[in-house]
């Protein structure tokens, strides 16, 4: 009968303890950087999902890496069809609330690549929370298909690029009925 009560204790201490290292968590998933494919680029975006597992708000402050002199976190905003770009100085992480860092708002720029990313490299970058928290996330480098003149085929990988007209279609239901795959 000792034995299950010091056990129980021992479980009750230990769940108090994962709880209290639970409410500061940061989560951080699908950190990636488009890979361009264009040497002179000495800038590349990065995205990622950052939510605060924590039960008070708190705030990313700056971002480090070794691979370029330094991140940028940047606010993207298009007013009167003119795209209009903003350093932040931190980003708010309200508790629970997933914060996607992509080509809709927020994202992390690269300034100053020290050399070009590969497609399927991948590097660190160290993110810097209030409270004097740190963590470091492991981004990867993916290819993104480049087109002539729109510079990207797929737009959801570039903060820059608007979706200026919609794709081509032409001929789409010809491919569909004479495509033995398709049928």
């Amino acid at each position: 009968m000792m034995s299950i009560v010091r056990f129980g204790a021992i479980l009750l201490v230990s769940l108090c303890f994962s709880a209290h290292a639970m409410a500061e968590k940061i989560y951080v998933d699908s950190a990636w950087s488009p890979y361009f494919a264009v040497p002179e680029l000495d800038s590349a975006p990065v995205y990622m999902t950052i939510t605060n597992l924590s039960a008070k708000q708190r705030q990313l402050l700056s971002v480090s890496t070794d691979v370029a002199d330094q991140v940028l976190i940047q606010s993207m905003e298009t007013v009167a069809d003119v795209a209009q770009v903003t350093d932040i100085s931190a980003v708010a992480l309200p508790s629970g609330v997933p914060i996607n860092m992509d080509n809709s708002g927020l994202y992390l720029l690269l300034d100053g690549i020290n050399e070009p990313l590969r497609a399927g490299s991948r590097f660190n970058i160290n993110l810097m929370f209030d409270e004097g928290e740190s963590q470091t996330v492991r981004v990867q480098v993916r290819s993104v298909a480049v087109s002539g003149d729109r510079m990207l085929e797929n737009l959801r990988t570039d903060p820059m690029q608007q979706g200026l007209s919609p794709r081509r279609s032409e001929g789409l239901d010809e491919g569909v009925m004479t495509d033995p795959l398709i049928r």
